[in-house]
């Protein structure tokens, strides 16, 4: 099969590779459709978790079942599934307590398992879902992206009639802005520094950071001067936290979605004087089932984020409109038919 292929840090290659058969408790999946996701690239980059050369690339997949491991039921070969690439041990501590996305023992497609940007891949079965057949393969694709947003929502303890400060107009900011009409929330506000990018956040109010002096202020002058009950982190600057530090109402939340490097001053008494909640938000707690459903719904728009549609085989331009196409592009999927 094709597929690609991280041989070293900063070098990914198309390569010829044997199509690996499920496990027992996996499904061998053709891949119809692999999105790239922003870590992706920075794996390739930097790879800041340490994976192990040479090592199929991507996670964000979705195809159809072309083999079934022998102790898997419920999936037969023909079925059209989305897939999680984090796999929890289920025998760890954190599993244990509750935790199985913080599993300490995890597995993680395009990490330390073959990942999506190939022509087959393996999925452990409990980790795939079946899609409706009204649902495109791309849009199936984002069932992992969208659950991690989830993850950073509840995270951020988002309330009915609540103000949500979004910091960051990367993909994640957007999606988020658009699963918030779920939410219900009294106000929306997202900040970025891409037009287009901003133009794509619906109904919420937008703060063009190039265009304005003090984020902070603007935002209390969107909230009659209260500011806001939760924000989420999807940029990762230390200014970008203490703008959220500064933004949140008195024991209101961050919820930190992005890695922040380098390690950031923290205005630590403004934290303290109101009492405010920190918290991290990483993976998600199994939310596959309510993912899928809000992609389904029309409503919220999700499928707008997939802005670009590119052949496996012209994968460097695609790869290369999603790490500069900031001005054109939100997300961009792999096709593979």
């Amino acid at each position: 099969m094709k597929a690609l292929v991280l041989e070293a840090q900063g070098r990914l290659a198309q390569k010829e590779c044997s199509v690996r058969q499920p496990d027992p408790d996996e499904l061998l999946v053709k891949t119809e459709a692999a999105t790239i996701c922003t870590s992706d690239l920075n794996d390739i980059k930097h790879n800041s978790f340490g994976i192990h050369f040479p090592m199929i690339m991507g996670h964000e997949g979705a195809g159809v079942v072309a083999a079934v491991g022998k102790n898997v039921t419920g999936f037969n070969i023909g079925d059209r599934i989305a897939a999680h690439p984090v796999m929890p041990c289920g025998t760890c501590s954190n599993c244990l307590r509750g935790l199985p996305h913080l599993c300490g023992n995890m597995k993680h497609l395009g990490i330390n398992r073959e990942g999506v940007f190939a022509e087959y891949f393996c999925i452990r079965a409990d980790r795939a879902r079946k899609i409706p057949n009204t649902m495109g393969y791309d849009v199936a694709s984002l069932m992992e992206p969208v659950s991690v947003c989830i993850e950073a929502l509840e995270r951020a303890n988002v309330k009915k009639d609540g103000t949500v400060l979004i910091i960051g107009d990367g993909p994640f900011g957007i999606i988020m802005t658009r699963l918030l009409r779920a939410y219900n929330p009294g106000r929306v506000i997202l900040t970025g520094r891409h037009s287009f990018r901003l133009a794509m956040a619906g109904n919420a109010d937008t703060i063009h950071e190039r265009e304005t002096a003090d984020v902070s202020e603007k935002v209390y002058q969107l909230t009659n001067g209260e500011g806001v009950d939760s924000a989420v982190l999807c940029v990762g600057t230390g200014q970008a936290v203490n703008t959220a530090i500064t933004c949140l109402k008195a024991r209101g939340t961050l919820s930190v979605f992005s890695a922040v490097t380098p390690m950031p001053a923290i205005d630590l008494f403004r934290v303290h004087v109101k009492e405010l909640n920190l918290c991290g938000s990483c993976n998600d707690e199994n939310y596959l089932d309510r993912a899928l459903e809000l992609l389904d719904k029309r409503e919220l728009g999700l499928k707008d984020m997939i802005t670009h549609r590119i052949p496996f085989d012209n994968w460097e331009k695609a790869f290369e409109l999603a790490e500069k196409g900031k001005d054109e592009a939100l997300k961009v999927t792999l096709t593979f038919t």
